[in-house]
């Protein structure tokens, strides 16, 4: 049986607080059968030696949400 896909954003931390949205997505989870595995795709990675992207004092944040 194929599962369905979910892309789960992490821009917009809004919907965490919006009960709507977490619990249909939360009723959604509980009528699907259990996965056999889950796959996780993420764009972030980790580096060895550790990497700084700025050293610059001030960088601003930017938010894209």
């Amino acid at each position: 049986m194929k599962m369905p896909a979910i892309y789960i954003g992490h821009g917009a931390p809004l919907l965490l607080d919006d009960p709507i949205w977490s619990g249909e997505l939360a009723q959604w989870a509980k009528e699907l059968p259990r996965p056999q595995a889950i796959l996780i795709i993420s764009a972030h990675w980790e580096s060895n030696p550790l990497t700084i992207g700025s050293i610059e004092t001030g960088t601003p944040l930017i938010y894209d949400f």
